[in-house]
């Protein structure tokens, strides 16, 4: 077995205490040295070689001054600094692309979205030339460190190529050579939506002892991504979990049975209707008829169930993650659905599920994913 450099340790102690700030945005040294398992020693250490790279400031704590005489290192509250440090989100999933310019300390910057119309690739080479333009008086001295690409589809690294069903306009486009065009000569990470957001449960993967996780997302699409020991399952075309285009016995496939039209249509809502309106007619409709949208996404279960069980056997994941972007506020009742129906295709006794939970709602998963990365990348990079 090959040892573990204690450079790769360093590394991945350097992520972890930025991931903690990143989630808490003020901490001590002893919090950090508590919520990592790392010794006050090791926690000063990392801290003074991040605050080299000027990427954190320190707030005196008050003392208490009825609690006697402190001695040692007066205690200081630990936060992210946003004014030196830049990443940039570009988000072209959808046929509405959108950006986010984020401080190092994840504020937000700069948001644009497309609004224009007309054919797609004429909208994203004007939208990112303009966005070009705007990001740099943004940018206001910071230098920018990285940016993430979401694509909605498997991403080819040597052809700089994406695969997709969704918007088809996008296939064959050399992604990374039109954003360098258009944007400037930067550090670009492309990645599927669904592969970008997985790794936003690293720590979890950590904390549980997870082997094998499967990641399913439910929303405009249909897609998920695997990991195993902590490594992507990619597979030769880049398309490993994508259980979306698995076909049912009829031959239909499960994205068509899933997504966002397909709930639309059991609601009797126009499923050919723009994404935006669908979410704004079922928002809607969950305020007058709840009970109608919860039987409507109970045989959804019954058929995300049926996808699952094929991963099952596939996979064989020890965690399952359910991210069903359409099932809000009913996220948790959905995936107990979904595990209730998985559980009735097993004999009793005959195999044990996975750890089937709900995707925290609220910010997305792949943005989130998407910053995770651009931290580990830098960290690659500067340490």
């Amino acid at each position: 077995m090959k040892p573990i450099a204690l450079s790769t340790i360093r590394k991945q102690n350097l992520r972890s205490i930025l991931d903690l700030l990143t989630l808490s945005p003020s901490v001590t040294r002893q919090e950090l040295s508590e919520a990592t398992g790392l010794s006050l020693m090791s926690v000063t250490n990392l801290v003074d070689a991040l605050k080299e790279q000027q990427v954190l400031c320190f707030t005196p704590v008050q003392r208490d001054l009825d609690a006697g005489r402190a001695y040692g290192r007066k205690a200081e509250l630990i936060s992210l600094r946003g004014d030196t440090g830049a990443w940039l989100l570009v988000d072209i999933s959808g046929r509405q692309f959108s950006l986010m310019l984020l401080g190092f300390d994840i504020k937000p910057i700069l948001e644009m979205k497309d609004e224009e119309k007309g054919g797609y690739l004429q909208r994203l080479e004007r939208f990112l030339c303009k966005a070009r333009e705007r990001m740099e008086d943004s940018l206001e001295g910071r230098t920018l460190l990285g940016v993430s690409v979401i694509t909605p589809g498997p991403y080819n690294i040597s052809s700089d190529t994406v695969f997709n069903e969704r918007v088809d306009e996008l296939n064959g486009v050399r992604i990374k050579s039109l954003l360098q065009r258009c944007l400037g000569d930067y550090d670009y990470y492309v990645d599927e939506d669904v592969k970008f957001a997985v790794r936003t449960f690293q720590k979890q993967m950590e904390e549980e002892h997870c082997e094998v996780l499967y990641y399913l997302f439910l929303g405009e699409g249909v897609g998920g991504a695997a990991v195993h020991s902590g490594n992507m399952l990619r597979g030769h075309n880049a398309t490993a979990g994508d259980a979306g285009q698995l076909t049912d016995p009829e031959g239909n496939t499960y994205e068509s049975r899933l997504n966002l039209a397909a709930y639309a249509r059991l609601l009797g809502l126009d499923g050919d209707a723009p994404p935006e309106k669908i979410r704004e007619e079922i928002e809607n409709l969950r305020e007058t008829e709840g009970e109608k949208c919860l039987k409507a996404l109970e045989m959804l279960a019954g058929v995300a169930a049926e996808m699952l069980y094929s991963i099952l056997w596939l996979l064989d994941p020890t965690h399952i993650i359910i991210d069903c972007r359409y099932a809000a506020p009913y996220t948790e009742e959905f995936s107990r659905e979904v595990e209730r129906r998985l559980e009735a295709r097993f004999q009793p006794g005959h195999r044990s599920l996975p750890v089937i939970s709900a995707a925290p709602q609220g910010v997305s998963s792949v943005l989130r994913g998407a910053v995770h990365v651009l931290q580990r990348e830098w960290v690659e990079r500067k340490f």
